[in-house]
């Protein structure tokens, strides 16, 4: 079923007018499209179902011009703004256009350093701000990007099992970032353990959670554009796990 309704969704999803979806949407849309693109370039005869590389690139930098001003908009609050700004550096590594990235960290560093200031002052110290710091430091190599986005992490690792489900799923993807791009090394022993543990603990949360939206999406009228997004980015991933497992091991 679940690789049905991929399908079917992937389908809609070509013929949505991104500039019409609500701003929240465009990042599940982007998360997947950047998704289904790595799985065609990897397995080339996914082309028929999916269509040209070509085509899914081109749908992702429309997605991305849409997001561009989103990450320029001074009016939204800092840790919104700054899950745009991720966003933007995500579509690049895919659409090499230094604009996007110029963009991105004109934006990055004008959420950071506030005021003009010429040092870092964390606005909020949340998962969208860890994941930030992190593609600074990707982008730049400015230790003290990759030295802040570990406080965060420590941090969160320190009041994770208080924060609930809910609130320890928003830092699933800041914790694989974190470890990702920066590197669970640069944690003390301690916190290298404690992450470890946590993204065991937590991929279980995870799964279920991921799996509840999804029954939450196929029981509704299937209207929220937003919820559909969160949905295709989900299947999008799976799907291109799915043809690892099928294609990858042989070559």
């Amino acid at each position: 079923m679940e690789k049905g309704l991929f399908h079917e969704l992937y389908k809609r999803s070509c013929e949505l007018e991104m500039g019409r979806c609500p701003s929240p949407a465009l990042s599940g849309f982007l998360h997947g499209y950047l998704s289904v693109y790595s799985m065609v370039r990897v397995y080339p005869w996914l082309e028929e179902s999916f269509g040209e590389t070509y085509e899914i690139h081109e749908r992702v930098r429309e997605i991305a011009r849409f997001i561009e001003p989103l990450a320029g908009n001074k009016n939204l609050p800092a840790d919104v703004r700054a899950g745009y700004v991720v966003d933007l550096m995500d579509a690049y590594q895919l659409y090499s256009d230094l604009n996007f990235l110029n963009t991105a960290l004109d934006a990055a560093y004008d959420i950071l350093t506030p005021w003009g200031s010429d040092k870092i002052v964390l606005p909020c110290r949340t998962p969208n701000i860890c994941r930030l710091l992190c593609n600074c430091y990707y982008f730049t190599g400015e230790m003290e990007d990759g030295v802040l986005a570990g406080s965060l992490i420590s941090e969160a690792l320190g009041s994770i099992r208080d924060l609930g489900r809910q609130g320890s799923m928003v830092w699933w993807d800041a914790f694989c970032f974190y470890e990702d791009v920066v590197g669970a090394m640069e944690l003390p022993e301690p916190e290298r353990v404690r992450l470890a543990e946590e993204r065991v603990r937590l991929a279980v949360s995870v799964k279920q959670e991921e799996e509840e939206m999804i029954e939450r999406f196929v029981l509704s009228t299937r209207d929220d554009l937003e919820l559909f997004g969160r949905v295709f980015c989900i299947l999008a991933r799976r799907e291109f796990a799915t043809n690892d497992k099928l294609y990858g091991r042989k070559e």
